[in-house]
């Protein structure tokens, strides 16, 4: 999508340049603008890709938390019920 992107914006600016009467600096200059705009483009791929890859780090990070809270718990409940048993024994 990029390349035709690229392609329509140059031939729009050679189009709009050669109605303008041919001026080359209009064509140079929406040149200029274009690949400015195409660096900014490359600038944000490349931050969502990082970001997308932070985001499934985070979440990575989250599932592992879950299991380990979920472990955590049934390891509180077992110890709840040891200490249970341990009381029950003595008060008989």
């Amino acid at each position: 999508m990029k390349p035709i992107l690229i392609a329509t914006v140059i031939s729009s600016a050679v189009i709009l340049g050669g109605c303008a009467g041919g001026s080359k600096d209009a064509v140079k200059n929406l040149t200029n603008q274009v690949k400015g705009l195409s660096d900014k483009v490359d600038a944000l791929e490349a931050q969502s890709v990082t970001t997308s890859a932070d985001s499934q780090a985070a979440y990575d990070a989250s599932a592992q938390a879950l299991a380990a809270s979920t472990i955590a718990v049934a390891e509180a409940e077992r110890a709840n019920a040891r200490i249970d048993n341990i009381a029950t024994s003595y008060s008989k």
